[in-house]
């Protein structure tokens, strides 16, 4: 068995821990003497608070007594969290990022790491995925059923399912602790300002949730029961470009637009979602949970557009066009054969999740912990593109077609041709795509991937009391923690075909035109496209082809976690302090299986093949809390981290390639074997990582400030290189090579680099300053964020994906007598972001414009009366109508992206019993 990694690192520790023990002046504290310990690790209660206020000074109180630095965020009452999002609640806290999905907050950056570097758990317990990645969508939990959330920034030994960025914990409510009976309810109507874009779509929708708590048998058993639903509409105007060539392909000529697909939205998102949670405590040592937790997530988008091949393509630029630095700002392309588009993305998710857990106490000096966590996911994606135009590639009219780019919105045209018009358009390939496959030319595409992702964790552990032992420790805790996860995903890919070979169709019999004066184009005919599909006027012929047979594949994993720690309660100098010191042992056994094709249409050739790989892990942490103050803390964190790799990254699958001309090379650098694909024996990314923060707590909850700084050493990060792989056994059509290796395209582990910051927050209540203040509050928070690791290990300027140098966010409150408004705002600047698309596969990188978004909310509970606890909330989401854009090649004039989503409103009553 090879060292396992991090065994240096240990040595840190280790003399941390003896410096500790050996300190002059060290003695143990009684409890009186110490402040009480939060363990937020484990599954405690995230207290219900009433109001906005309130929920903030709980946080504030939970991030004092965590004996790690943490963020926390508490729900102001039953089913109602600080936001309607979860996602958008954590995007609001220190050195967290969100990046926007079709409008909503979806993907969590924490300290400038992008999702693939965190992990999220929900009650403690591992959490599956719905995409290819392992980080979840946050928006397909439901706010209303949960109680809060815990950030975890930095490692501790008895953490399952850790990150390097760090763990994001999304917890339930415990009934038995609530400590009373609960019934509330709550519905709203939401809305956006853009008015409906495609015909059929709604402007609104509602959202209704219930919840009820209660406690029987003397208190010995306890239930919570919750419900959620959202039928919630979106629309948007979505610029996406092809890219910016040089103009006739010289490196003389300035840059023009490659091509563009811009597209109007329709959205409807319905979410459904259940808890619910069973506790039962027979005696004053047993616990135990049950948590059940389900969501049912559907979304439709129906997308409208003109996609323009135009540089690259066979449209020619005209001469007499505007140039400025460097870029064709105005001009016109003739013999365009634009490609109508009326397509549809659905999404079909079904989240189960269930655990227990056994806490039996008192056993002498001892307490055993069990637990078993369950999460599945079924998935289903609909992709499908139909094409209509003026006729097939070489027929019909084409268009000759101005162009002005218009700063950060991308381009508006001029066309000469009216694609409204229903005599001039029929349903064609006006490019001829696919045309190895379909004879003239597809005339639309249907994918429909599907996933399933399953894991089961279970976990033991004890805890000792050790009174004090050398008068540093005051308990001791080890377990096992076994997990194991199997994910799936396979693409199905049908080109659509005119029926008996026909290249052209007519239109469906009932069109309608949609309007695209967004980007200058006064309207497109438009169609029902899943009725056209329906309607059988196409043949579907499945895709044949190596890089869809190569694109299934199927992660399986197992991790047998061993861990031991001691906690820290002492003093050292008169000073009090905590913390703990442990490790992790981490086996892993993972595996993948999948195919390894080449070639098109009939000529495919696939070839079964599969991977696997095992390795240790050492993983040692240290905590360090001092109590320099009333209220003053100074933490230290020193710890291994880790972060499982992307599961489809880990894919045993390859498109591959054998070049018989090059059948009598013995040169490996002109091997007649060629490919690119996954690689089943990644390994994590692994850091060394240092915390140093400082905390005041004001008295009376009134606030708090916190700075801290962080500093992590990426061992190594990962890059597509050229990886030598063994090709025997693979067919060669007769011809005998004098290779049978050859280099492929790989994701592998390449060297790292650093990542360093500093955040900070401030949160104040008026109180603090004037009695004249009272009811008002301010939260302020923000972070820098340097890194050395390079996305691209060829290219040193281009920065890792999810790194904004700078985050901040304000949130200013006023709450009294029942009243309450807010207005929050947060800001991330510049960041490279892989914007996930309905079209290829694949990863894509562009950099994201800075960008501030606005929210704001006024509500009022009544106080009494025969409304008392009825409270009436107005929120509005995006005030300031922020886009979303994305440029290429470092220049912001070179717009990728432009998505514009409007202000989004909604309106409700809840009722507390």
């Amino acid at each position: 068995m090879k060292t396992p990694p991090g065994y240096r690192y240990l040595s840190l520790l280790a003399a941390g821990a003896f410096a500790l023990s050996t300190a002059p002046a060290v003695y143990s504290q009684s409890q009186e003497e110490t402040p009480q310990r939060d363990e937020v690790y484990q599954l405690d209660v995230m207290e219900i608070t009433g109001s906005f206020a309130a929920s903030l000074a709980v946080s504030a109180e939970k991030k004092q007594l965590a004996p790690l630095i943490v963020e926390v965020i508490s729900a102001e009452d039953i089913g109602k969290l600080p936001d309607t999002s979860i996602a958008e609640s954590l995007a609001r806290l220190p050195g967290i990022a969100t990046q926007r999905v079709n409008g909503r907050a979806q993907i969590l950056s924490i300290r400038g790491l992008n999702e693939n570097f965190s992990s999220a758990t929900l009650n403690g317990r591992e959490q599956v995925t719905t995409g290819s990645v392992r980080a979840i969508e946050f928006d397909q939990y439901p706010a209303e059923l949960l109680a809060g959330a815990v950030v975890y920034k930095t490692g501790d030994a008895g953490l399952v399912a850790q990150g390097i960025a760090g763990v994001v914990d999304l917890r339930t409510v415990r009934p038995l602790s609530y400590g009373e009976r609960s019934i509330a309810a709550s519905s709203y109507y939401e809305w956006t300002e853009l008015d409906a874009l495609n015909a059929g779509s709604e402007r609104g929708g509602w959202r209704y949730s219930a919840s009820y708590i209660d406690q029987f048998a003397d208190d010995t058993v306890g239930i919570a029961i919750g419900f959620a639903s959202t039928d919630k509409p979106g629309q948007g105007k979505q610029w996406n470009s092809w890219g910016y060539p040089r103009a006739y392909y010289d490196d003389a000529n300035p840059l023009v637009i490659g091509g563009a697909k811009p597209f109007i939205r329709s959205s409807a998102l319905e979410r459904n979602g259940l808890l619910g949670v069973i506790e039962w405590k027979p005696q004053e040592n047993i616990r135990s949970t049950l948590d059940l937790y389900y969501t049912k997530f559907e979304e439709e988008q129906m997308l409208r557009g003109i996609e323009f091949p135009l540089q690259w393509s066979s449209a020619v630029l005209e001469p007499g066009y505007t140039a400025d630095r460097g870029l064709v700002t105005q001009g016109a392309f003739s013999n365009v054969k634009g490609v109508m588009r009326n397509d549809i993305v659905t999404r079909d998710a079904d989240i189960y999740a269930i655990g227990w857990n056994l806490e039996i106490t008192d056993l002498g000096a001892w307490t055993a912990n069990f637990d078993v966590g369950y999460s599945k996911i079924n998935r289903e994606d609909t992709v499908l593109e139909t094409y209509s135009g003026t006729g097939t590639a070489g027929e019909g009219a084409t268009d000759t077609l101005g162009f002005t780019m218009g700063g950060d919105r991308g381009a508006t045209f001029s066309p000469s041709i009216n694609y409204a018009d229903a005599n001039l358009i029929m349903l064609t390939s006006p490019q001829g795509w696919g045309g190895d496959v379909v004879p003239g030319g597809q005339l639309g595409y249907l994918k429909s991937p599907e996933s399933e992702d399953k894991l089961l964790q279970l976990k033991a552990f004890a805890t000792r009391d050790m009174d004090g032992l050398w008068n540093l420790f005051s308990k001791f805790e080890a377990g096992v923690t076994y997990t194991t996860r199997d994910k799936y995903e396979y693409e199905n890919g049908f080109y659509l075909a005119g029926k008996n070979g026909a290249t052209s169709l007519p239109l469906p019999s009932k069109t309608g035109v949609s309007d695209l004066s967004f980007i200058g184009i006064p309207g497109q005919i438009s169609y029902d496209p899943i009725a056209a599909l329906n309607s059988g006027i196409y043949d579907l012929i499945q895709n044949p082809n190596a890089d869809v047979l190569s694109a299934d594949w199927d992660v399986e994993e197992v991790l047998t976690t061993f861990y031991a720690k001691m906690d820290i309660e002492s003093s050292v100098m008169d000073i009090p302090l905590t913390g703990n010191i442990g490790f992790q042992m981490i086996n892993a056994d993972q595996s993948s299986k999948g195919a390894a094709a080449t070639g098109v249409g009939t000529g495919v050739v696939r070839v079964p093949v599969d991977g696997s790989h095992d390795y240790w892990d050492f993983v040692p942490s240290l905590n360090l809390n001092f109590l320099v103050g009333e209220g003053k803390y100074v933490r230290m964190s020193a710890a291994r981290q880790l972060a499982r790799q992307r599961m489809d990254d880990m894919r045993a699958g390859t498109n591959y390639g054998f070049n018989a001309g090059l059948a009598s090379s013995t040169d490996l650098l002109n091997s007649p074997w060629s490919g690119s694909g996954g690689n089943p024996e990644l390994e994590p990314w692994r850091a060394n990582a240092l915390d140093l923060s400082y905390e005041q707590y004001f008295s009376g909850g009134q606030g708090y400030f916190a700075i801290t700084g962080f500093y992590k050493e990426l061992e190594n990060y990962t890059y597509n290189q050229n990886l030598l792989t063994d090709f025997s056994g693979f067919p060669t059509a007769g011809v005998t090579p004098a290779l049978y290796q050859g280099f492929v395209s790989r994701p592998a582990n390449g060297p790292g680099g650093e990542i360093k910051g500093v955040e900070g927050t401030l949160s104040l209540t008026g109180d603090l300053f004037s009695e004249y203040l009272s009811g008002f509050g301010l939260i302020l928070s923000g972070s820098y964020t340097d890194s050395t690791v390079r996305q691209d290990i060829n290219n040193p300027a281009s920065p890792i994906p999810g790194l904004s140098e700078k985050v901040a966010n304000a949130t200013l409150y006023y709450e009294k007598a029942g009243f309450s408004a807010r207005v929050s705002s947060r800001y991330r600047s510049d960041y490279l972001a892989n914007l996930n698309t309905f079209g290829p596969r694949g990863r894509n990188y562009r950099t994201v414009v800075a960008e501030t978004v606005v929210d704001a909310q006024v509500s009022y509970t009544f106080q009494s009366g025969p409304l008392e606890n009825m409270s009436v909330i107005l929120q509005a989401y995006n005030l300031t109508n922020e886009p979303l854009a994305t440029y290429d090649q470092g220049d912001s004039r070179l717009v990728v992206d432009y998505q514009e989503y409007g202000v989004s409103y909604s309106v409700g009553v809840s009722y507390k019993f």
